[in-house]
């Protein structure tokens, strides 16, 4: 599988999906854990939090992406799955900080 990493997307690509009705972007993201979490059965609390996690990490890019300040004095850590793993104000940045996992 390829990772998926956000910061990847198309700005186009991520105002689309967020621009979706909720119930639409619910399907775009149950595509997504199907894809990368086969294992997690859909009708579980883990299932639930991947999605809410999902949503959360694709708005948390938006806000990043298109505030300046947020941008600048900060750095994002994603995972090779879709999500931001951490942000980190760059006073405290480090480079072991940028480890996918």
């Amino acid at each position: 599988m390829k990772p998926f990493l956000l910061d990847d997307l198309e700005d186009s690509t991520l105002d689309a999906v967020l621009s979706l009705p909720p119930a639409a972007r619910v399907t775009y993201y149950k595509k997504l854990v199907k894809a990368y979490f086969p294992e997690i059965k859909e009708d579980t609390e883990e299932y639930k939090n991947i999605l809410e996690t999902y949503n959360s990490s694709f708005y948390l890019e938006k806000m990043y992406r298109t505030n300046k300040f947020f941008n600048e004095k900060f750095t994002v850590v994603y995972t090779d799955k879709g999500f931001i793993r951490n942000i980190i104000a760059d006073l405290y940045f480090a480079d072991d900080d940028l480890i996918t996992h």
